[in-house]
């Protein structure tokens, strides 16, 4: 396995840790952002985003390895695997945070809207290189 490639995703993976795992005192309040929900959407960026950054981390391992084989699988499961652990991780008592199954389904929503966003470039991108301009 080449680390390389997957050097953003873990960069990703660990600033999400750090943003989840803050304690729950230490976290600015936004009651307009409450209004709006607005928890949820940011919920799903970032998991959308680590959801892209593992496709492309696994996309650029060798062509043999099953992370290349299986990236979109891979990327998905362990998205979605990582969103429910930083979940489960809030009830930490000491963190004054709770985990909250709604934050579960934002992360997941986000880490598939990745994937179709993925496809979809990829499936124009495709069309382009073989002279069908969309």
């Amino acid at each position: 396995m080449m680390l390389k490639p997957l050097r953003p995703a873990l960069a990703w993976a660990a600033l999400i840790l750090l943003l989840c795992l803050t304690p729950g005192s230490a976290l600015p309040t936004w009651e307009w952002a409450d209004l709006i929900s607005l928890d949820k959407l940011i919920h799903a960026v970032i998991f959308g985003i680590l959801m892209v950054l593992l496709l492309k981390g696994f996309v650029g391992q060798p062509p043999a390895s099953p992370l290349f084989k299986n990236a979109v699988t891979i990327a998905l499961v362990s998205t979605i695997l990582y969103g429910c652990s930083m979940e489960l991780l809030q009830e930490i008592p000491v963190l004054g945070r709770r985990g909250d199954l709604l934050d579960v389904i934002a992360n997941t929503a986000g880490a598939f809207a990745a994937w179709g966003w993925v496809r979809w470039r990829s499936n124009k991108e495709r069309q382009r290189t073989n002279g069908l301009e969309v």
